[in-house]
């Protein structure tokens, strides 16, 4: 078992006197207290927010139920301790899930059919960021897809393009898009048949088609080099 150990224990202490006083002494209850104190350690990053629910339940020595309750309870009650802009949220989110370490662990989990249908598996521990990724999957147009467990959300590559469209992280210039995809998939069908048209007249759903296309032939063809490349092409903030 790995000793909690708090990075900032004033900034702790300082910010749970803090609640302690604005709710009026003793008026926390038992719940309570636990959510604000499982809250603040997330905050301090004595427990990582993306660890997953077994790994930050045998730090606590709970269950990994148990574990799941706190995060999602302490965030519903206590989010306002922790308040991030939904585009950071949803930035700092999608940069831990399409990790490939993360991707690796979560194609264990999708059918055959639905990785040849373009659907990547994503694991997603953490349930309040489960629930803001699923919001913003809804936001552009696609529904949350659940095969095996709740943990492992099966995602279109199409649909994480919108996400990007929405979010605003893909490159606006058609002609540099362009550049990176001769790069990333020089002899393909695609980009061949983008080639052919007038450069001037190419228009951005011609390059999304195109890149919606190459997305689903990485994802049914385990190609992990192209679908790194490609991901970090349409969330260039990908490590």
């Amino acid at each position: 078992m790995t000793q909690l150990e708090l990075n900032d224990p004033a900034a702790f202490a300082a910010e749970f006197l803090r609640q302690a006083q604005l709710q009026g002494f003793g008026a926390l209850g038992k719940r309570d207290l636990e959510l604000l104190v499982y809250v603040l350690l997330e905050r301090d990053g004595a427990i990582d927010r993306n660890a997953s629910n077994h790994a930050a339940a045998q730090q606590l020595r709970v269950t990994p139920a148990k574990l799941r309750a706190l995060r999602r309870d302490g965030y519903a009650r206590w989010r306002q301790l922790v308040a991030e802009p939904a585009d950071a949220a949803l930035r700092r989110i999608l940069g831990h899930v399409l990790a490939p370490a993360n991707l690796r662990a979560g194609s264990r989990h999708v059918a055959e059919r639905s990785r040849k249908d373009g659907f990547l598996a994503v694991r997603v521990d953490h349930p309040d960021d489960r629930q803001l990724l699923e919001q913003a999957i809804l936001d552009a147009g696609a529904l949350p897809v659940y095969e095996r467990n709740r943990e492992v959300l099966a995602v279109r590559f199409d649909t994480l393009v919108a996400l990007a469209e929405r979010g605003g992280f893909l490159q606006p210039d058609v002609e540099a898009m362009l550049k990176e995809l001769r790069r990333l998939a020089p002899a393909s069908e695609e980009l061949a048949d983008l080639l052919k048209k007038d450069l001037a007249k190419l228009r951005w759903d011609d390059l999304r088609s195109a890149l919606n296309s190459l997305g689903a032939k990485a994802v049914s063809g385990s190609a992990e080099s192209g679908l790194k490349g490609l991901l970090k092409l349409v969330f260039p903030f990908l490590p």
